[in-house]
């Protein structure tokens, strides 16, 4: 149940991190959302690993903190590599 939880707080923050990035980066599309899914899925093992059993608040707040990480991550590399349209 974890990981759906933590799929679909990664899928949220990457159909956010895509509809801020659609401008500079075409691959945003499918990129934001994968590296949300993926940051969500890392704070979910984390919290498995080392945390007690169950869902709860301190591992929604993890999931949420390394997806828009993630996502940034694609931001700030976006800002410092250009636009994909300006390679063209």
């Amino acid at each position: 149940m974890n990981f759906l939880i933590a799929v679909l707080i990664g899928a949220v923050i990457g159909a956010v991190g895509w509809f801020l990035l659609r401008q500079r980066r075409a691959d945003a599309l499918w990129l934001a959302p994968v590296l949300g899914i993926a940051g969500a899925l890392v704070a979910s093992v984390i919290a498995t690993v080392f945390g007690r059993p169950g869902y709860g608040y301190k591992e929604a707040i993890l999931q949420v903190v390394l997806a828009v990480l993630a996502v940034g991550g694609l931001y700030v590399l976006t800002m410092r590599g250009g636009t994909t349209e300006s390679a063209k």
